[in-house]
């Protein structure tokens, strides 16, 4: 059945409002009395704090609150809460929070954070994961089996290790016998910045006679933050209230409290003043979040005709100072390693570690992004090896309609070999490669990837129909930049049947708009869709009872398209506002409640004990991209990316397409340029200038394509497409500056310099021929 508004490139909801200006973000944010904060942050990886000395800070003009981490000795963080607001006696990083300033202005505070005198005790630093984990290693958090955590995360008391992950299933030894061969190999993968447009940025308000906070921010989830905030500081979730603003991009980083956590602390001590905080962008690139960097050692069996026999995956990822959501990836984000492969017999390692660096946190892909680049990278290497076809050698292990995952769950509407064969057909595989001139070389590469959704997870929301037949969607899915508000309009439109102009989608305020879990894991379209539809079958059920009452007829003979009664030949009985007019002609509305969770549903059965490992949904892309690399210089420049998503059913293709263009970009400059420059401890390159993203000059042609393949209980068809998108630009790459010039780069990022070593390397020790 066709229709209207679904499948179809609907404009943005919100465009108008964001390319007039119109639109505010939390920098513009002007309440009555607002101060302005400013953070003293340390300079040290690693300190006991003596003493602080806030008396000259006090008595500079302007300033209205001084507050340290012992005036406001509170703990929060994710699954394990080990993170105060403001250092409490000791710092763990370069850019921690040591004090904070709330001032008339600007420039007041930040005069006044600058005078404030710090007495530091500097004790032994870890910069490197591998050496925490030595016996002889300083415990950065000596109390870590007293910390309030979540109990599925195992910790090692009395080490680094804040989540320790062991699996397996089938028979690791027997796997490994049985294959005719065995690859052993090492991968790096970088940490990098988020660098959204927006910096952190959040406003906060205190009521001391109601012992409530009220903060303003562009987090992708405010109830989950909320929640956080709720359990820090031991009130209830109806003395917390967060409100959305518009968002300049967040990428997962915006999934904590990051400038929330001063804004709140300040607010404490302003006698009712509201508190505004916007990290600067040195800030953001040294005190907020970055994706985890991570070690991993891949042992895989594999029979000659290219038939996985097993494997065997250590991981060790850096985390940083505090744990934030680092044990979610650790835990379940690292079990894409696997690959979207068939493989008996698998074992983990997966060890989350404590170092003094920035905050490891979530970012896009949520740890798909780093164990696809280790395991894409190798299946090449057992291609080479094997002399099959790097496409040939996925198409014969990938996953199919009716395999089982690791857990048991059977997986369905898997549309992998699809995405497979379409971008492999738009990069050309197969056909004779282009010559460059003079010293360019170039080559194609693949790669693929599986991403599971949190699950199970749960969406509300409330529809309300006015009098006008205007409809109001309130929801707490905020707008993060990737269309939520469009999609979500799109899906209610249709589901009632009103034209989509008439739908309006409010910023999600948690004292008003009803639970949703997070804007992450591509979960929104899914699971948020889902409550919709069920809110809107609600509506339109009602509405089409009352319709059948003033028209005389049974409702159900009656239908409701763009805000039309008809009947079963089509032609107009009466519009949705007359009916409307009629049943609440005083003033009113017609109200309709969705809550959708898929706790319980037949599609997540597993083997016994393993269902918190299914997933409702499976989200599968390839990426194909052609490289041009100078043999002379190392310098490579990607000229083509093909990128095929299995997204179940595109609601709006457009937003579909810029999800993947947006993606391959930023996966194409974490693998080429981004890279923190640092000297214990300390980021170097904290500017723009310094830290190099992709520039529209180092766009390749990207070539989007969307597989649907139509989720049997997703609404109209839909799974997602956004958290997954980058995580196969980095090995496709790699693998094409191999078809190109013959040398494997195992640790990113990806710079002439290494290609150069690497081929320097592979002359002085030519491969021994078979």
């Amino acid at each position: 059945m066709s229709q209207t508004y679904v499948g179809k490139p609907v404009p943005r909801l919100d465009g108008l409002e964001k390319v007039t200006g119109q639109a505010r973000y939390t920098v513009d944010l002007d309440l009555p009395g607002i101060l302005y904060g400013a953070v003293l942050r340390s300079p040290l990886p690693h300190a006991r704090i003596v003493d602080i000395n806030c008396d000259e800070a006090r008595r500079m003009p302007g300033v209205r609150a001084v507050v340290t981490g012992r005036d406001f000795p509170y703990t929060f963080g994710g699954p394990v809460k080990d993170q105060p607001f403001l250092a409490i006696d000791r710092v763990l990083y370069v850019g921690e929070p040591v004090a904070a300033v709330a001032a008339e202005t600007e420039f007041a505070a930040q005069e006044a954070a600058r005078k404030i005198r710090v007495t530091y005790q500097e004790l032994p630093a870890l910069f490197d994961p591998r050496d925490a984990l030595g016996e002889t290693a300083a415990v950065l958090h000596p109390d870590l089996h007293t910390y309030r955590r979540a109990s599925q995360y195992d910790i090692v008391p009395g080490s680094n290790i804040c989540t320790i992950r062991r699996y397996s299933t089938g028979n690791l030894e027997q796997g490994f016998a049985e294959a005719d061969e065995i690859f052993e190999d090492e991968y790096y993968i970088h940490a990098v910045a988020h660098s959204p447009l927006e910096t952190h940025a959040a406003a906060a308000q205190y009521s001391a006679a109601k012992n409530e906070y009220t903060v303003w921010t562009s987090s992708d989830r405010p109830y989950r933050l909320a929640t956080v905030l709720s359990e820090a500081l031991g009130i209830s979730l109806n003395q917390v209230r967060f409100h959305s603003m518009f968002s300049g991009g967040g990428f997962g980083g915006k999934a904590a409290l990051v400038a929330e956590a001063v804004a709140v602390a300040l607010a404490r001590f302003t006698q009712g003043r509201p508190v505004k905080v916007v990290y600067s962008r040195e800030e953001e690139l040294t005190a907020s979040q970055t994706r985890h960097a991570a070690f991993m050692k891949l042992k895989t069996g594999v029979k000659r005709d290219g038939t996985f026999t097993a494997r065997h995956a250590d991981v060790v990822w850096d985390n940083g100072a505090y744990c934030s959501l680092g044990p979610d990836v650790a835990y379940r984000g690292v079990l894409t390693i696997f690959g979207p492969y068939r493989i008996p017999s698998i074992g983990l390692l997966s060890r989350l570690v404590y170092t003094n660096k920035e905050i490891g946190g979530a970012y896009r892909g949520f740890g798909t992004t780093q164990a696809t680049w280790a395991c894409e990278a190798q299946m090449d290497v057992i291609a080479e090896k094997l002399k099959i076809d790097p496409l040939e050698l996925r198409l014969k292990n990938a996953y199919v309609d009716g395999d089982l995952y690791l857990n048991g769950q059977m997986m369905r509407t898997v549309g992998l070999k699809d995405t497979l064969t379409l971008a492999a057909r738009k990069i050309g595989w197969g056909s004779p490669k282009q010559q460059a001139a003079g010293s360019k070389r170039r080559g194609i590469g693949m790669a693929c990837t599986i991403k599971p959704t949190a699950t199970p997870t749960t969406s509300y929301c409330f529809i309300r129909i006015n009098q006008d037949a205007s409809v109001v969607l309130l929801c707490g899915s905020p707008e993060v930049g990737g269309g939520q508000k469009t999609v979500l309009a799109q899906i209610a439109a249709e589901s009632i049947g009103v034209p989509i102009g008439s739908v309006s989608v409010p910023h999600p305020d948690t004292q008003y708009t009803p639970f949703d879990d997070a804007v992450g894991s591509s979960r929104t379209t899914y699971h948020m869709g889902n409550a919709i539809r069920m809110a809107s079958r609600e509506v339109r059920e009602k509405i089409l009872v009352h319709a059948g009452k003033i028209l005389g007829r049974q409702p159900e003979a009656l239908r409701l398209s763009e805000g039309s009664i008809s009947d079963g030949s089509g032609a107009e009985l009466m519009t949705l506002e007359g009916v409307l007019q009629k049943v609440v002609p005083r003033g009113g509305c017609i109200i309709g409640e969705g809550q959708y969770s898929p706790e319980g549903s037949p599609l997540l059965a597993a083997a016994p004990g393993q269902t918190a490992m299914s997933s409702i949904f499976w989200l599968f892309a390839t990426h194909a991209a052609e490289v041009e690399v100078d043999s002379e210089t190392g310098v490579v420049r990607v000229l083509r990316v093909a990128a095929a998503h299995d997204v179940g059913r595109a609601i709006n293709p457009a937003l579909c397409e810029q999800q993947i263009e947006g993606a391959v970009i930023m996966g194409l400059s974490n693998t080429l340029f981004e890279e923190f420059k640092m000297e214990k401890g300390r980021i170097l390159n904290d500017t723009l200038a310094d830290y190099r993203l992709a520039s529209t000059m180092d766009l390749p042609q990207i070539d989007s394509i969307m597989v649907e393949s139509m989720h049997e209980e997703g609404p109209f068809g839909a799974k997602g497409v956004g958290e997954p998108a980058a995580a196969p630009t980095a090995p496709a790459i790699a693998n094409a500056i191999f078809d190109a010039v013959g040398v494997r780069i195992h640790n990113l990022p990806i710079t002439p310099e290494k290609i150069l070593q690497a081929m320097r390397q592979s002359a002085k020790n030519p491969p021994v021929q078979d």
